[in-house]
């Protein structure tokens, strides 16, 4: 009974103390959704949370921006919620302002990504060689062994390897500072040997100078093997890019006379600029040092 009589006793003086809120209702309304932001925050940070301590920190900092202390804050909670008509105004005002900040950074977020759903790759650049035909022979023609090349652009999603193109170009132009993400998928058709084979890609500037990506070295069985690479362009003199499918280099551990004729295909080949925050982007800027400039090094 003696407990009961306290416990009757706190709740009128806490009553009492609750007749009036130490923030007024514009204030707790600022002061709700300043923290229902922050329950954003501390969710998106997750696991790197120091428990609840880092919590306290930061409610703790918003009673100090309004000039209040915790007990001050459930004192207003009290206040408010023991009239539900304001209370429901109160929090019909703060969902609105959060969705509409929302809706804000949805919109201004959509603006930014936009190219990272669009895939730029422009096709596959054919380079065939071939010899002349003997009926196109006559007065100041070529000779008929002449080799002649012809660049065919397939966009196409597949194409192959064969001794007429033995290898692929990827080019893209007018390219802006940013991230790259490049991938494709390759299978040969049999195995290769004799020679090891890389995908080579090369930033460009107007005078030939190259930026060069890092190589991805590709398989020589016959499993399909997707491969990919991603590269921070910092510099606008760079405005252009080609990958080649595929540079070659002598095997010195293969024995000799090797077929090292190269059959196969690629397909699924895609290449995106990634949006990043201009705090990834200075990170970037130090982690992509430039490589050594070469003068057309391709």
């Amino acid at each position: 009974m003696r407990y009961s009589f306290l416990w009757i006793v706190f709740v009128v003086l806490f009553c009492v103390t609750c007749s009036r809120a130490a923030l007024d209702r514009d204030s707790f309304t600022a002061l709700l959704i300043d923290m229902h932001t922050t329950d954003g925050i501390l969710a998106e940070v997750g696991e790197r949370r120091d428990g609840g301590r880092t919590d306290y920190m930061y409610y703790n900092a918003l009673f100090e921006k309004y000039g209040i202390t915790r007990a001050d804050f459930d004192s207003c909670l009290n206040y408010y919620t023991r009239r539900p008509e304001i209370f429901q105004a109160i929090y019909d005002a703060v969902v609105d302002t959060l969705s509409r900040r929302q809706t804000e950074k949805i919109r201004v977020l959509n603006r930014l990504t936009v190219n990272d759903t669009v895939n730029i790759f422009p096709g596959y650049t054919i380079v065939v060689s071939d010899t002349i035909r003997e009926d196109s022979l006559g007065e100041g023609k070529p000779a008929r062994d002449s080799i002649f090349d012809k660049t065919i652009v397939r966009q196409t999603d597949t194409v192959s390897f064969d001794k007429r193109n033995p290898v692929i170009l990827v080019r893209v132009d007018s390219l802006r500072p940013g991230m790259y993400k490049f991938s494709t998928t390759l299978k040969w058709d049999k195995r290769l040997t004799g020679k090891r084979n890389r995908i080579a890609s090369y930033f460009l500037s107007a005078e030939n100078d190259s930026l060069h990506v890092r190589d991805i070295w590709v398989s020589a069985d016959t499993f399909k093997r997707d491969y990919n690479w991603s590269y921070y362009l910092a510099d606008s003199a760079y405005n252009r890019l080609e990958i080649r499918f595929v540079d070659s280099e002598p095997d010195k551990k293969a024995p000799k006379n090797q077929d090292a004729r190269r059959e196969g295909r690629i397909w699924g080949t895609s290449l995106y600029n990634t949006y990043v925050t201009p705090k990834e982007a200075a990170r970037y800027e130090k982690q992509y040092q430039p490589h050594e400039t070469k003068k057309d090094r391709r």
